[in-house]
């Protein structure tokens, strides 16, 4: 009897656990906008040319993100009633990377992202609040507030700064032709940032990509599709009212999802090039699941065929996605040692 009354304490302890754990998911990677892994690929969207053998070069990206992250939560301060809040109200990305090229066809990249997270005080709360006594005989006790509440008690509260998931890619252009190209990258990315704070996924993610792109003269038409294969995430609400005790609603997750993306650049002048590109996300698996999109237009400086200056800005495609930043600004250098003809555009 005593056997069985353990096994039950205990399969019950892991049953709170598991709520817990799911209740706490804050495994969300929220830049939508991840740049592009090579200097041939414009500022997010990649293209199927690769670099030439033994060819080396980096990049840098720096950029900013009005309200990416928005959800619906219960607000404690008006009887627990649904309301919007920006969990994220400003977020800043730091994005280096490193590229080389095996074969003319072939080539591998690395990216070591960091973000910035700047966030909604009330929403988040504090992991631990002291609740002082009422009387001199009682004592005082701590609680947990925002989306902090209904865990277990911890001191640790949201990084500001951390590392996001590092990745890397394998890319290969399988037809590189004067007016026609074809390729596809095969990107991993490492379950190194700091996934409490969301600034990473759960786990590894896997995103297969095919690049396409018509190259007419001056003008350049791209598109790739793809997918992200990823553990799933789910943040359910950390403040429920009585009624919804037994079964927080869930308010945001993020599972298996189709990408998209698409740009046209035009080279205006030597130094010169415009461009405008979008990228998004079809979800097929979960339930409180969204579809983002980004649409950014580029201004291209290139002084030397080795260098290149971006400047990009824009904003989401859809209001109601809660990943979907309300705009977005990027900076950002490529530079590479031996480019192919025709430099980085």
């Amino acid at each position: 009897m005593r056997a069985e009354s353990l096994a039950m304490a205990c399969a019950l302890a892991t049953s709170l656990a598991g709520l817990s754990t799911v209740r706490a998911d804050r495994s969300f990677d929220v830049v939508m906008t991840k740049v592009a892994m090579d200097a041939y690929g414009l500022q997010v969207v990649d293209r199927a040319q690769t670099p030439q053998q033994f060819e080396f070069g980096m990049t840098a990206n720096l950029g900013w993100a009005h309200k990416p992250l928005r959800l619906q939560l219960n607000d404690i301060n008006m009887g627990r009633q649904e309301a919007p809040f920006t969990l994220i109200e400003q977020q800043v990305t730091l994005d280096l990377g490193f590229y080389l090229g095996l074969w003319d066809f072939l080539s591998v990249a690395a990216q070591v992202p960091v973000g910035v997270n700047f966030y909604d005080a009330n929403a988040v709360g504090d992991p631990t609040v002291t609740v002082l006594p009422t009387t001199p005989a009682t004592t005082g006790s701590t609680m947990s507030t925002g989306i902090y509440a209904g865990q277990p008690r911890q001191s640790v509260s949201l990084n500001t700064v951390a590392i996001r998931d590092p990745r890397f890619a394998l890319k290969a252009r399988f037809y590189g032709g004067k007016y026609f190209e074809i390729g596809t990258l095969l990107e991993v990315t490492v379950p190194l940032g700091d996934k409490g704070s969301f600034l990473g996924d759960k786990g590894f993610t896997f995103q297969p990509k095919l690049l396409l792109g018509a190259l007419l003269s001056r003008l350049h038409i791209l598109g790739s599709f793809g997918a992200v294969v990823r553990e799933p995430s789910a943040l359910y609400e950390p403040n429920p009212t009585t009624a919804q005790a037994s079964s927080p609603p869930l308010r945001l997750q993020v599972g298996h999802e189709l990408t998209w993306g698409g740009a046209i650049t035009v080279r205006l002048h030597r130094v010169i090039g415009l461009g405008v590109e979008a990228v998004g996300t079809i979800p097929v698996s979960g339930e409180q699941v969204f579809a983002t999109g980004t649409a950014l237009g580029s201004l291209y400086l290139l002084p030397t065929d080795k260098l290149r200056f971006s400047v990009s800005g824009g904003g989401g495609l859809f209001a109601d996605s809660p990943r979907n930043a309300s705009g977005r600004v990027m900076v950002g250098m490529a530079y590479s040692l031996l480019p192919r003809a025709g430099g980085l555009l």
